[in-house]
């Protein structure tokens, strides 16, 4: 119903631009860079998982306005449940659980398409297989220093709008 209220898409509207170059520039990832033209997808660009036999595509809006944003959520949603449905139906039988391998001292990065975006996970273990140092870079970490570039030149009371078309989390930059 939000789709077809012109209040409420007036306030999302040309507000709380994010230019493809200041996507890329920021490093900006999930949902907020693809809304501004760049389509980046950890899921596309290494597959990982069952990814690699998921026929799905990564959308991208190139206005880079609040609007935008949104319509990246609602077709990612869309998306989700595509993929949910391919997976599901192509699971093998067998065992849920199964043993765990055995772990060894060393490092290891990696990184997920989370649903805000590019999460990276740094992990080290000790000799003893237990994890000495763990570090996350979550999407909203990333995000929030572009922020300040769509909150700029706009009116105090789009603020709220723009923040919210962020979908940032604050808890996931708690250091």
């Amino acid at each position: 119903m939000l789709l077809y209220s012109s209040s409420f898409l007036d306030r999302l509207e040309e507000v709380g631009i994010i230019t493809a170059e200041h996507a890329t520039s920021y490093g900006l990832v999930g949902p907020i860079a693809r809304a501004s033209g760049a389509a980046r997808d950890i899921r596309k660009i290494f597959p990982y998982a069952a990814y690699e036999g998921v026929d799905f595509t990564v959308p991208v809006e190139t206005q880079g306005d609040g609007y935008a944003r949104l319509r990246v959520f609602f077709q990612e949603a869309e998306q989700s449940a595509t993929i949910i449905g391919q997976v599901a139906s192509t699971l093998p039988g067998g065992p849920v659980l199964v043993e765990r391998p055995e772990w060894r001292a060393g490092v290891a990065l990696s990184t997920v398409e989370a649903p805000l975006g590019a999460a990276f996970h740094w992990l080290r273990l000790g000799d003893n297989g237990t994890v000495t140092r763990y570090r996350v870079t979550p999407p909203s970490f990333t995000n929030w220093h572009g922020f300040h570039l769509a909150a700029e030149n706009f009116a105090f009371q789009d603020f709220p709008i723009i923040l919210a078309s962020f979908g940032l989390s604050n808890a996931e930059c708690d250091r």
